[in-house]
């Protein structure tokens, strides 16, 4: 998939899904599904989107977020990585300046849709909003698609219960540590990943060794405490547990960290890539009187994990 994080670019025949795509969910694979069946029209498909949420620029200086602290369901490596694999053929991260944000509505569909990013096909959700002060509707696109020369495709908003598929439905379902419901929303397991660090290797000293992954500022992350997960690890996956949290037993600073405990492994994998999915919420993170007190408590944590595997995925703990 090619990357382009600037305005400095040319497309032509493209079919394009434009929106967020925070969550990548399945309401948002719904576009991305009819932006890759234009392919047999001999048309690439391109997911155009911004380089930073809209609040960091938007809005009066005291409502601003720093983009270093605008917490997101993915970093921008997990979403290239995401929308890599569902095949799409182009990213666009444009770049959210003040100054795009004062196009109107026909000056995007016009300079940057069309000229740019050579749109023949736009897909796009009935909610869709665009242009100065979002002052573009579904309407607008419409209107604009016969001037301009491109079909549109609007596509419903996909339902799960009796609400709408959103990322702030997302978002709120991973606050609350409901795994299972937030993976069913986006369509696969919500996941932490990057290269593995050192830590205090206490782990070792105690039989339980772990691979320690930081988590970036940006990225959004369920409540502090312990998951039953599964690690991948290239083509191998492997099921564990893993620890959310700033491990108040042993540390005096307040970095957010991911420790994982692979089951049934002994290989150094520092500085590997590893993607760690969160499958189920254990308990609450929580500060122990002693490293002995916190060894038994993992213990307890892996027997209860193993139990729930085996009785979830029928004894197939690898």
């Amino acid at each position: 998939m090619n990357y382009i994080n600037s305005d400095d670019f040319q497309l032509t025949n493209s079919a394009v899904a434009l929106g967020k795509f925070e969550g990548i969910h399945r309401g948002h694979q719904l576009l991305l599904n009819e932006v890759r069946k234009q392919k047999k029209h001999h048309l690439q498909s391109v997911v155009f989107t911004f380089d930073r949420p809209p609040g960091t620029i938007l809005g009066r200086d005291h409502e601003k977020k720093s983009l270093d602290t605008c917490t997101q369901i993915y970093t921008r490596e997990e979403r290239y990585r995401i929308l890599r694999d569902l095949g799409i053929d182009q990213l666009i991260e444009f770049p959210f300046t003040r100054e795009f944000a004062c196009l109107s509505p026909e000056e995007f569909i016009r300079d940057v849709l069309v000229d740019k990013t050579g749109a023949r096909v736009v897909v796009v959700g009935t909610d869709f909003r665009f242009g100065r002060g979002r002052s573009g509707s579904v309407e607008d696109l419409r209107h604009f698609s016969e001037i301009y020369g491109f079909d549109l495709l609007v596509m419903d908003k996909l339902r799960e219960g009796q609400s709408d598929i959103s990322s702030s439905r997302v978002r709120d379902l991973l606050g609350l540590g409901r795994m299972e419901e937030a993976d069913g929303l986006l369509g696969r397991p919500y996941f932490i990943s990057g290269p593995v660090i050192h830590g205090r290797e206490l782990g070792r000293t105690i039989q339980i060794p772990t691979a320690n992954l930081a988590v970036q500022p940006c990225k959004l992350t369920p409540p502090n405490g312990v998951y039953i997960t599964k690690t991948h690890l290239g083509e191998e996956s492997f099921f564990g547990i893993t620890n959310i949290g700033v491990k108040p037993t042993v540390e005096s600073d307040s970095r957010k960290g991911a420790e994982t405990y692979i089951f049934d492994f002994d290989r150094d994998v520092y500085e590997e890539e590893i993607q760690v999915d969160l499958l189920h919420y254990c308990r609450p993170e929580r500060k122990f009187d002693s490293v002995a007190h916190l060894q038994e408590q993992m213990a307890r944590d892996i027997s209860s994990a193993r139990e729930y595997i085996n009785q979830r995925w029928k004894g197939k703990i690898r």
